[in-house]
């Protein structure tokens, strides 16, 4: 009696251990099993040949899921340190904290910190750069929403001028940082890409305007580095002395300020 043939179907193969949900669980993590099973290896003449064969596809696949998860792990708990590290550094500063402030903030051990970052160097610079990455996401998503030039650049001011009250702890970090940029070569390196960073963003807003006839022909690099200069100058005057001057008013001072010195009249 002739069996029926039957279709092996494809399934992702499930396993937990990714990024965590909202409710505190490992959000899972799907590989498709489909890729493994197209690079099985033939079935040898042996009766033994197909459970071999099966045996090196489940290897295979086994040990993407491990790569995976590790890879996940390692992703999870330096985001979860840099985290740490933006909280101790912004309350207890760059040269008061130590190693051991950051692991129990984490809520790890000391060994784990050492484990992920070599010192306490690499982790602060690993810091800065989260900083940087993050603050243009979030920058970058704001501006994507408009179309016009001019509402791009009052919401890259805004954004700035607005972490004064969102952010606290950040300019006490990036002050912190500039004070190292004459004794340590990568730190120095470090903020000359953030500050490179800040002009680059301004300077693609400014081209926009320019050839949408928005803005008025400038010399782009330099326009970019006065704004800068305007915005930070501003927030760290009132970060030192918040009694200084009316902070929101001067902010809106200067984004009319910085408009009319870039739009068409």
């Amino acid at each position: 009696m002739r069996r029926c043939a039957t279709t092996r179907t494809t399934r992702p193969v499930h396993v937990t251990g990714g990024p965590r949900k909202a409710n505190g669980r490992s959000a899972p993590i799907f590989f498709p099993a489909r890729a493994f099973w197209s690079r099985r290896p033939e079935a040898g003449r042996g009766s033994d040949g197909p459970r071999r064969a099966e045996g090196s596809y489940q290897n295979g696949v086994t040990a993407v899921m491990n790569e995976r998860t590790k890879s996940d792990i390692i992703n999870l708990r330096r985001s979860q340190l840099t985290r740490a590290a933006y909280k101790v550094v912004g309350q207890k500063g760059y040269y008061d904290f130590t190693i051991r402030d950051i692991a129990r903030e984490a809520g790890l051990s000391t060994g784990l910190v050492h484990y992920y970052f070599k010192n306490k160097e690499d982790l602060l610079l690993n810091l800065l750069k989260e900083i940087n990455t993050n603050m243009t996401i979030i920058l970058n998503r704001a501006i994507s929403k408009s179309d016009d030039p001019r509402e791009k650049l009052n919401i890259f001011m805004k954004q700035d001028f607005d972490l004064v009250n969102n952010e606290k702890d950040y300019f006490y970090i990036v002050i912190d940082f500039w004070t190292q940029v004459n004794k340590n070569e990568r730190m120095k390196r470090a903020n000359i890409k953030l500050f490179k960073s800040y002009r680059d963003e301004i300077g693609k807003i400014l081209k926009e305007g320019i050839a949408a006839g928005a803005f008025v022909k400038m010399d782009i690099n330099y326009t970019a580095a006065v704004i800068i200069s305007i915005i930070q100058g501003m927030i760290i005057q009132y970060v030192i002395d918040n009694n200084a001057f009316e902070y929101e008013d001067y902010t809106k001072k200067v984004m009319k300020h910085v408009n009319d010195l870039v739009s068409k009249k």
